[in-house]
């Protein structure tokens, strides 16, 4: 069997969970968050995908998901609070300069983020007024 055979069904279940996790379709469901990250972690592993691009991957969708503030606030802050795990990953495959450089500018993103109130979902729904 091929390596990207082999890839595959653990690549598309990935995807498939990252827009779970970006449209919080299930934003009761915390553990969704983890089995993304697992997965991630299976194909860098596993498969012939870069462990550097599963990290930075999966840090972009979690710190754009923690700053949409379409979605509901406690998905958000759940997001937020586990960004910093891929962002551990990258660092540790930090080992030339320009990832460094790469790395660096997340963990700023990261350091400096500051959740927004969500928008509340009557407004969602309703749209804005004219003014």
């Amino acid at each position: 069997m091929s390596t990207a055979l082999h890839e595959q069904p653990y690549l598309e279940s990935w995807r498939w969970m990252s827009r779970q996790i970006r449209c919080a379709l299930d934003p009761d469901e915390p553990r969704l968050i983890e089995h993304y990250l697992a997965e991630g972690r299976y194909l860098a592993c596993c498969t012939a995908m870069s462990a550097w691009t599963v990290a930075e991957t999966s840090f972009r969708l979690l710190i754009d998901t923690a700053t949409d503030t379409a979605l509901p606030w406690h998905w958000r802050s759940l997001c937020l609070d586990q960004a910093w795990r891929p962002l551990r990953d990258m660092e540790r495959l930090s080992l030339c300069k320009c990832r460094l450089e790469r790395w660096q500018s997340h963990a700023w993103r990261l350091a400096t983020c500051s959740l927004l109130p969500s928008i509340p979902l009557i407004e969602l729904v309703q749209g804005f007024p004219d003014e």
